[in-house]
């Protein structure tokens, strides 16, 4: 047994029906398709009727999507293919998915990766595209309701000269967002210690709240602000994007997304 999935790349969309009162897409067959599309699926029922002839397949054929499903209908109507089932030796499913079902992917919310969100949440970095803008404000003294403050430069997360920044921007790509949370905790309170900041590791949940008090710690000492630049960055970057509101709309679309693949 085998199974086998057609992927239609035909250029040409279903297009809608005429009228209110015709077939849904759902019951739409081959002679509801425009001429130049019927004669192409025609084609393309011949050529994979001959190519399981070849294979001496005695297929089972099922459909994603209203295009595929038409396919599939036509080849399992079709003349010379009942007669190869008939004779066919070797079972397999055939699987015809809509190639439009393909933005499915690039539209996605693929997952709990915490580099995804903070790349699609903060704003783009100026003549960047693939790196934001950091607000740095909460390790000055300066005070402002202005999110978008341009008194302090940015920060971003390109940070090629901190080894620990590096190791925390990998933490952010490659694990699940709760540990990649954990490390930038872990990774803060190792640079606190090693500059003698009044510190406290504290066990649970992290959240941005508890990393904005560790934050302040560096906030007046320009010392362990220079030293540890790169990792502040990253951090404030993980806080940002955890109090920004577009990251639980992110978490309902995932949950929706997984909801629908169920």
């Amino acid at each position: 047994s085998a199974e086998l999935c057609l992927l239609p790349g035909l250029a040409t969309f279903l297009p809608p029906l005429p009228g209110s009162g015709g077939p849904g897409p759902m019951e739409a067959g081959l002679g509801a398709l425009p001429a130049e599309l019927r004669a192409a699926m025609r084609t393309l029922v011949g050529d994979l009727d001959a190519l399981f002839t070849a294979l001496g397949l005695r297929e089972e054929c099922f459909a994603v999507g209203t295009l595929s499903r038409v396919v599939a209908a036509e080849l399992a109507s079709y003349a010379p293919a009942r007669n190869r089932r008939r004779m066919g030796t070797n079972k397999a499913s055939i699987v015809f998915v809509d190639r439009t079902l393909d933005l499915a992917g690039a539209v996605g919310h693929h997952g709990d990766n915490l580099a995804e969100k903070i790349l699609s949440v903060l704003p783009k970095l100026p003549g960047h595209k693939t790196d934001v803008m950091v607000n740095m404000v909460e390790l000055t003294a300066l005070r402002t309701t202005d999110e978008a403050c341009s008194i302090i430069a940015p920060g971003c997360l390109a940070q090629p000269n901190d080894p620990a920044a590096r190791a925390l921007w990998e933490s952010f790509m490659n694990l699940k967002q709760k540990e990649a949370v954990m490390e930038a905790r872990r990774h803060l309170v190792e640079a606190a210690s090693r500059e003698n900041l009044p510190i406290k590791m504290s066990m649970g949940e992290v959240t941005p709240e508890q990393l904005s008090s560790y934050l302040q710690l560096f906030r007046n000492n320009l010392k362990a602000l220079e030293n540890h630049s790169g990792l502040l960055q990253l951090v404030l970057a993980t806080v940002q994007t955890l109090k920004h509101p577009q990251t639980a709309k992110w978490d309902n679309f995932l949950a929706f997304e997984r909801l629908l693949l169920q």
